[in-house]
């Protein structure tokens, strides 16, 4: 049994979900090595995983089972970042038609979702969130109801209002406003949910997770169901992974005039870091309080000035970008990522 409830965080960015794909690529080798382990695979070394967006996709994918091998994970790390890599376009799949119908994207959702449904659907089948193979939280936001909407595995494992096909959770987990058509999906008890991608309040989950491990786990890492109390802080450790930051200025000279147009795009880049910076904000404030900083590791590269990586270019030159920014990060972070995966080890 291991010593710390142990929780992954993957921060939403579409494409740039390489970054933290190429990370985990290093900590599933190391954990191979530290072991002797040659099958130890990132589903086994963490309690609970939670995602936004393509920390959403991510997450199902090291979680999916392999229906051949009991409780063992269909995917490595490295087919993780190879989904990125090889499907990308898929995801982000816009015919000649839909461009000219849409205007570009200015009078309707810039991408059709359609494509990445059948992605989706090929990689994931039928699979239902309770067979995934551990708990999870995956976050969307239902614009009818106007609430958060969190998929989780372990409450849908016993309860079948909670449980979804894995391949809706995913599309509702990316329906990203602008980019992609609401997602309307059902429940196995035939409730419907109008549901928009999760970064709209929790790009970067990781406080998410941790209310969740406190409100819902047991000390032995398992879901409470007995009277033991929850996991402290000082009995968890938690690996937060961005997509990058956007450090981009804007010019007071430019931004003191802009109206409701000019403001878009750059009040929702804002928001966005800002609601990221703000939770590892709180989550560090947290472990330096109890003096365990060492349990709390946020990585998350600046991206460069020049070409700020688009989360939606599939071409073969942005990729590489991205995942070299992926693989230059590792190696920047090797003997952080060495410690931690020591606590996980424990």
């Amino acid at each position: 049994m291991a010593k710390f409830t142990r929780i992954l965080s993957i921060d939403g960015g579409g494409l740039r979900g390489l970054i933290p794909a190429q990370i985990l690529v290093y900590v599933e080798q190391r954990l191979q090595e530290k072991t002797g382990n040659s099958e130890a695979r990132i589903a086994d070394y963490f309690d609970l995983f939670a995602g936004t967006s393509a920390g959403g996709i991510s997450s199902c994918l090291y979680l999916t089972p392999d229906f051949t091998r009991e409780n063992r994970p269909k995917y490595q790390a490295q087919d993780v970042v190879n989904f990125f890599l090889r499907e990308g376009h898929r995801v982000f799949y816009k015919s000649l038609l839909h461009t000219i119908k849409n205007l570009g994207g200015f009078i309707n959702e810039k991408y059709s979702h359609y494509e990445f449904q059948q992605l989706s659907s090929d990689f994931l089948g039928d699979l239902k969130l309770s067979e995934l193979l551990k708990p999870c939280l995956i976050t969307a936001y239902d614009i009818e109801n106007r609430r958060t909407h969190f998929f989780t595995q372990h409450d849908a494992k016993i309860d079948p209002k909670q449980d979804y096909l894995v391949r809706d959770v995913l599309r509702a987990t990316s329906a990203a406003p602008t980019f992609f058509e609401v997602a309307q999906i059902l429940s196995f008890s035939n409730d419907t949910y109008h549901l928009v991608d999760g970064g709209v309040f929790a790009n970067n989950p990781a406080l998410c997770a941790y209310a969740e491990v406190r409100n819902k786990f047991n000390q032995d890492s398992g879901i409470k169901k007995s009277h033991k109390k929850s996991p402290t802080a000082k009995e968890m450790v938690i690996l937060s992974l961005g997509t990058g930051d956007v450090k981009k200025g804007y010019p007071y000279k430019e931004a003191k005039d802009w109206g409701n147009i000019s403001w878009l795009i750059p009040l929702f880049d804002i928001i966005m870091t800002g609601v990221a910076e703000t939770v590892d904000y709180q989550m560090k404030q947290i472990y330096d309080a109890i003096e365990c900083p060492q349990q709390y590791l946020r990585i998350n590269p600046i991206l460069p000035k020049k070409g700020i990586l688009p989360i939606d270019d599939s071409s073969q030159k942005n990729l590489a970008a991205i995942q070299q920014l992926g693989q230059e990060q590792t190696g920047q972070s090797q003997q952080s990522l060495d410690n931690f995966i020591d606590l996980l080890l424990l």
